[in-house]
């Protein structure tokens, strides 16, 4: 006993004084975030998960009729929990749905044998959506990539099935409806990843209607292999091994509506402003993902479960604004309730997707990211969660100041059920393809929690065994904590979510500082320099501004004075910082006079008249899952002969119109896109504006 004594005691003498540095700061009193972190459950996340998409159901006609079983269970949960305005919204679609029902391939051996080797009541990602039930025996022919009709010269294709590496739908285009095959197979992967994971399968679609070449537009049936049995197939056939095959689809397509399930937390009555948080349900009916996205769903769901049991306990207040959570079909569901609901989208000061959240990072090698919002938006939405991003990051990990507690976590969030991974994160800039884009083109500011990469990713290893409940503990912890302290504060909260935003401000502001310095070290333009660091302080101080919504009017007045003191003082101290060192380079810095299309675009203020067009571009953010299609794929027919630039191209005209609210010039919208995305000919966005307005999206007027 004696001995054990001796251990003890230098053990809690160490534990005593182990503090090494002081606690990370938050908006929530360290009391309040553990109350926060004792009641979220990871496991209860994971157990809605399983229930959600624990495997792929098969979906029964009986569930077009009435209601999918997905959005029953998170009515059922939600009232159970005890939230309010628990109902499912409905949609009707005005396209019939695909169902898969059979999509089996058989290899026939000579000897009468056969082998099965895919299956869609294994696999559901093994039947691309769009194919049609179709029986057929016949020859199996390889085709290489398939997506060029040079790949098939000299090939007779013509009642056969191709085999192919080449995306589904492309090949099925050529192969099918040009050349005449019976129908397609594929091992093409491009969301996941074949050569780590060689038994995963693909989502794909046929996608293309009955457009594209000869045969009328028929379409028959693609089958979707893993990379290991395809390259085995694809080896032999290249043997000259003669491969007959029997395949058998049968798929139907039924009318159907979008179902959203919603519920809120209502508010104390003191302001009739919303905050709202989203998970999708839905990504085409034929995918069922349990990253993609029942874990964000599940999140949800527990955010609203804990935060309700902690009002109730007395430990969090009743917030001052309403919540609204929705589980949709992703995008077109949050879009169409949007739509539905435009006064209560009015009401939405902010909000926040949660997409593929929660998953185990020692196995998917990742981090959770917050997406913040594009520059045209920038937001306190943005400051709030990275807050809490930073404290469970600082909190949950090992750290050498920690030695002295055996480097263990300071305030462990860690679900019994789950890992004790560290937690890691990244707080990037926008991206889109998620339902935050949706509220970003009604003009709700909105973010994305999502981890990425994903090696499930949109294929069928999209499972719950890569989901860990601690990570789902910790995404729920930072959901609540964000959601409480916005959907709470008012007067004085509200200025202290200005003064966070202001000092992570500070800090962006100076890593555009030491990027114009950067610009003109490298000998490029002085004028670009000055551009990064103006742009910097005006993109911030609308930040700190973007606080005022919450405030009554003194808080406002202390805001906006904020706001003004951070732009005036930053961008002066900052330019002079630029051209001393600008002249100590030996740099030009006299003003220069405006070219002519500066001139132009300077005189001109683009002044909406109509909806942008919906779309990547159009809309604010991002593409997004099909009802009747498999995972958001885009049109497989048709790809762009550089997809990175295309993608740039998207993000620009989404800024572009981001950017254009009536006031700002040609010039100031050009001005603000390259301090996003890099140095623009203010050509290119007169020639984009222009467009519009031939378009009758924008009207361009002069200034006076």
């Amino acid at each position: 006993m004696k001995s054990r004594c001796l251990y003890l005691i230098p053990f809690l003498a160490l534990t005593a004084f182990a503090q090494d540095e002081p606690n990370p700061k938050t908006l929530i009193p360290q009391s309040t975030l553990e109350a926060i972190a004792n009641e979220v459950s990871g496991t209860l996340a994971f157990q809605h998960i399983i229930e959600l998409a624990g495997y792929e159901h098969d979906r029964l006609a009986e569930e077009y009729k009435t209601t999918y079983r997905e959005a029953l269970y998170i009515e059922k949960m939600a009232k159970q929990y005890g939230l309010e305005d628990v109902h499912i919204e409905r949609f009707k679609l005005p396209t019939k749905t695909w169902d898969g029902e059979q999509g089996d391939m058989w290899l026939l051996g000579k000897d009468g044998s056969k082998r099965l080797v895919s299956s869609y009541r294994d696999i559901a990602a093994s039947l691309a959506p769009g194919s049609k039930s179709t029986e057929v025996t016949a020859e199996l022919v390889w085709v290489g990539k398939g997506t060029d009709k040079r790949d098939y010269v000299d090939k007779n294709v013509s009642g056969k099935v191709v085999l192919a590496s080449g995306p589904v739908g492309r090949v099925h285009n050529l192969a099918v409806r040009e050349f005449g095959a019976a129908g397609v197979v594929s091992f093409a992967n491009e969301t996941g990843k074949p050569i780590d994971h060689p038994d995963e399968v693909g989502w794909s679609n046929l996608g293309g209607g009955g457009r594209g070449g000869g045969g009328g537009g028929k379409t028959t049936f693609g089958l979707i292999l893993s990379h290991r049995l395809g390259t085995e197939l694809a080896d032999r056939l290249e043997a000259h091994e003669a491969m007959n095959v029997k395949v058998v689809v049968k798929a139907t397509e039924y009318d159907a509506d979008m179902q959203v399930p919603t519920a809120v937390i209502k508010g104390t009555g003191e302001s009739d402003q919303e905050i709202a948080m989203t998970g999708h349900l839905f990504e085409g009916i034929a995918k069922q993902g349990a990253l993609d996205d029942a874990s964000g769903c599940a999140t949800a769901l527990e955010v609203a479960r804990a935060w309700k049991k902690l009002i109730d306990d007395g430990v969090l207040p009743r917030p001052k604004r309403t919540v609204r959570f929705l589980w949709v079909p992703e995008i077109q569901g949050t879009t169409a309730y949007l739509q539905r609901y435009p006064e209560e989208t009015k009401r939405i000061v902010a909000a926040i997707s949660m997409d593929m959240v929660g998953e185990d990072v020692t196995k998917n090698h990742n981090s959770l990211h917050l997406f913040r919002t594009p520059y045209s938006l920038n937001h306190f939405i943005n400051e709030v969660p990275q807050q809490f991003f930073e404290y469970v990051g600082d909190t949950n990990r090992e750290k050498v100041q920690n030695r002295r507690i055996a480097y263990s976590f300071r305030y462990p969030i860690i679900d019994p059920q789950g890992t004790h991974d560290p937690f890691y994160f990244n707080i990037d800039k926008h991206y889109g393809s998620s339902d935050h884009s949706a509220f970003l083109r009604f003009g709700v500011p909105a973010i994305l929690l999502n981890n990425w990469p994903d090696v499930g990713y949109h294929t069928s290893e999209d499972r719950i065994y890569n989901a860990d409940p601690t990570q789902l503990k910790r995404a729920a912890f930072i959901g609540v904590a964000s959601m409480s302290t916005m959907a709470g504060a008012a007067g004085e909260g509200a200025v202290r979510i200005a003064e966070v935003t202001m000092g992570q401000a500070a800090q962006r502001a100076g890593v555009q500082l030491g990027l114009a310095l950067q610009v003109v070290g490298d000998g490029g333009p002085y004028v670009e320099a000055v551009n990064l660091v103006r742009q910097a302080y005006v993109r911030e101080a609308e930040a700190i501004r973007s606080a005022m919504v919450l405030a009554e009017d003194t808080g406002k007045q202390k805001i906006d004075a904020l706001a003004r003191a951070f732009a005036e003082s930053g961008t002066a101290a900052d330019l002079a910082r630029l051209k001393q060192y600008a002249s100590f380079r030996g740099a030009d810095v006299s003003e220069k006079a405006l070219s002519a299309d500066e001139l132009k675009a300077s005189k001109l203020v683009p002044v909406r008249l109509k909806a942008a067009p919906a779309g990547f571009g159009g809309g604010g953010g991002g593409g997004g899952g099909q009802q009747g299609g498999a995972a958001g794929v885009a049109d497989p027919t048709a790809a762009p002969p550089d997809p990175a630039e295309a993608s740039r191209q998207q993000y620009y005209a989404m800024e572009m119109r981001g950017f254009a609210d009536g006031k700002r010039s040609v010039l100031d919208i050009r001005n603000a896109l390259s301090a996003e995305y890099g140095a623009r000919e203010v050509s290119k966005v007169l020639e984009f504006f222009d467009g519009t307005a031939k378009s009758g999206e924008f009207e361009l007027r002069a200034v006076k």
